[in-house]
């Protein structure tokens, strides 16, 4: 019988629904039901090198996510400051802040996050262009758990895989005991190319911190996951392991949409189950996204907070590529080294299954936006009217989490709490394969996103 975790753990009880996200898969073997193949579009952007920018003359507006209000900020108007220098210093378990280049603070006030929409505090630095690090940057010493997620909170690590999450509080010991750590190259996303050209790029870093967080955690496995519509990635990853003589695994991982769901990268390494609501650390597990860890070992070897991010620049332009921007860039910067085409229809910040159209021409660059698609009508055609469901259940087949889209959406639409708890609304990761293969049209991720914002809360309360 499939245990849903390493003993001494207690097995959950096996739900209908979870009995049929069980079915055909086993203990280590690399499947999992559903998910479909989208035209992929990554050679738009993935030909070049990564590419720096010019900062002289440009004014970096710094989010300060932690902040509530703008005299938390570390610093004052008129003072300079170097790359790297702490901005912004919150209690114990928030995340610090960092200048992202050297120059001056002109300002402290409020802006608009690119990936949320969000209006957050900022400080606004000048850049005076000769992007100077702080000179105290040294590698660190060797850490304990304990020691390393309190570094990785003060060197400003979040999750760059899309959620943000405090790398510190991820990295923090807990009871359960962590024996694996999986790593997450899958982007799996049509159009985003920053991971496969930093798992091109940078193989080094991410294997010699790979092999790091094996030692601190006195691990048994450490596995990355890539598509294997990346082989230039996976064969330089493996390249790197192979002549350090590293126990890293580079795996090949399911290529269709959506393999870098976090549920379903746990499933294809590990063939451990995670639930809703359960953490990895629940089933021994780390997982983390390969620019995370990338960002970690800068920290960790090179002492360098977090202050940069690669990001693609790609859909309807001239120049498309991928670019280390740093963090508070102006996305209008970016969008004028693109270049956008005639006929552009709006700007996408992140991909076309679980990103979002930009709201604000004025917003920054954040630390989990990875990527700007210039729309149009060819890339992105308009959307036909919904109509009535036609009970084809597409949905219900290619949906990788096990669910009944339509009994969810029809749920949503009479704000039935009871119906939404017992068809698991909380075990959707809004990938949004179920409404790209509707016939009808109808607005299924869109409408459980909503719900979970909505009547979930009353749900779960």
């Amino acid at each position: 019988m499939l245990s849903l975790a390493v003993a001494p753990r207690q097995e959950r009880p096996k739900t209908a629904w979870l009995q049929r996200l069980l079915k055909g898969t086993g203990w280590g073997r690399q499947d999992w039901q559903g998910g479909i193949r989208l035209p992929g579009h990554k050679d738009l952007s993935n030909k070049t090198p990564i590419q720096s920018l010019s900062l002289a003359g440009v004014r970096l507006d710094i989010p300060l996510v932690n902040g509530r209000s703008r005299a938390e900020a570390c610093v004052t108007v008129g003072q300079a400051v170097k790359k790297g220098e702490v901005i912004w210093r919150g209690p114990a378990g928030t995340v610090w802040v960092h200048a992202s280049t050297s120059g001056v603070v002109c300002g402290l006030g409020e802006v608009r996050l690119a990936e949320s929409d969000e209006p957050v505090a900022c400080v606004s630095i000048e850049a005076d262009g000769l992007d100077q690090w702080l000179a105290a940057r040294a590698p660190a010493p060797s850490f304990d758990p304990a020691q390393l997620a309190d570094f990785a909170l003060q060197m400003g690590l979040v999750g760059l895989g899309g959620a943000g999450f405090p790398t510190g509080l991820k990295l923090a010991p807990r009871d359960a005991e962590l024996d694996t750590l999986l790593i997450n190259g899958a982007e799996c996303e049509p159009f985003i190319t920053c991971d496969d050209r930093l798992m091109r790029e940078r193989a080094a870093d991410i294997i010699a911190t790979a092999d790091y967080l094996g030692r601190v955690y006195s691990l048994k496995r450490v596995a990355i996951g890539v598509e294997p519509n990346k082989p230039e990635a996976l064969a330089s990853l493996r390249a790197v392991a192979r002549a350090a003589g590293s126990a890293v695994e580079v795996v090949a991982l399911p290529c269709r949409y959506p393999a870098g769901g976090q549920p379903l990268l746990v499933k294809s390494l590990s063939g451990r189950v995670l639930g809703p609501g359960m953490l990895p650390a629940e089933l021994g597990l780390l997982v983390m996204n390969v620019a995370t860890v990338y960002a970690l070992g800068r920290a960790v070897f090179h002492g360098e907070p977090l202050v940069s991010r690669v990001v693609t620049l790609t859909g309807h332009v001239e120049q498309a590529g991928n670019v280390e921007a740093p963090v508070g860039l102006a996305v209008s910067h970016l969008l004028e080294r693109a270049r956008p085409r005639a006929g552009e229809r709006g700007v996408q910040v992140g991909g076309p299954m679980m990103g979002r159209l930009l709201s604000h021409p004025e917003a920054v660059i954040g630390k989990t936006s990875s990527c700007l698609i210039v729309r149009s009508d060819e890339l992105f055609p308009p959307r036909a009217q919904s109509g009535d469901c036609i009970r084809c259940n597409r949905c219900v087949d290619v949906c990788p989490m096990a669910l009944q889209p339509l009994k969810l959406y029809e749920a949503t639409n009479r704000a039935d709490r009871q119906t939404l708890q017992q068809e698991q609304l909380g075990a959707c990761i809004e990938c949004g394969t179920c409404s790209q293969v509707c016939p009808s049209n109808l607005p299924l991720r869109d409408s459980f996103r909503h719900a979970k914002r909505t009547i979930w809360l009353g749900a779960v309360q």
